[in-house]
């Protein structure tokens, strides 16, 4: 077993039926992490959020907050739900950091800003050694996007959907969205990501 290997996911905005599913598909081929990128909810829809976090907690996934999220949290629209679902979700981290990795929903910072900024407003404020990698949902269509001297070049999506990072550079990666069927894998031993579709999805993920 890959002990490395990472589960990602975002965006399934209170679609408990999709968030299972991608679950399973990440287990499925041997993800031991599995992080939920945000958006967990839709802030139209928070009553979603006690299945949510239920399933979350029960399959040991972290997560961080999503712009939906903090609406949620911030807005006080938390009326009907468990008072364990709203400690959880007050409790979820911005950003979550190992090494040169950074997983957040938009941004890597700590604000509530860091939930919905576009890639263009922060890549000048990256550190080149903490934000190395960054793992993101918030926009929901898949992207790798390579940074080259403060400059980032978009690089084409194979149709096998996995995309092999160079060693030494920087990445910001977009995992698209659970809610349009799209999750990723990334594994540190070989250093790529692999976009994948959910199983039993209708459409076209990529």
């Amino acid at each position: 077993m890959n002990k490395s290997l990472t589960g990602l996911l975002a965006d399934t905005h209170s679609n408990n039926r999709l968030l299972e599913k991608a679950i399973v598909k990440l287990r499925s081929l041997g993800a031991v992490k599995i992080i939920h990128l945000g958006d967990i909810c839709d802030s139209l829809d928070p009553g979603a959020l006690d299945g949510a976090v239920r399933i979350l907690k029960e399959n040991n996934v972290s997560a961080v907050l999503g712009n939906n999220d903090y609406i949620v949290i911030a807005d006080s629209l938390t009326e009907g739900l468990k008072k364990e679902t709203i400690d959880y979700m007050k409790a979820l981290p911005y950003t979550i950091r190992s090494g040169g990795l950074t997983f957040t929903h938009s941004s890597p910072f700590e604000w509530p800003a860091a939930t919905r900024r576009p890639i263009g407003e922060f890549i000048h404020s990256l550190h080149p050694e903490k934000h190395r990698l960054i793992f993101r949902g918030h926009s929901h269509t898949p992207s790798v996007v390579e940074v080259k001297e403060g400059i980032p070049h978009e690089m084409q999506i194979p149709a096998t959907g996995t995309v092999v990072l160079g060693q030494d550079l920087r990445y910001i990666i977009t995992v698209g969205a659970a809610g349009n069927g799209t999750i990723a894998l990334f594994d540190p031993a070989k250093n790529e990501v692999r976009f994948l579709a959910i199983q039993g999805f209708q459409g076209s993920p990529l």
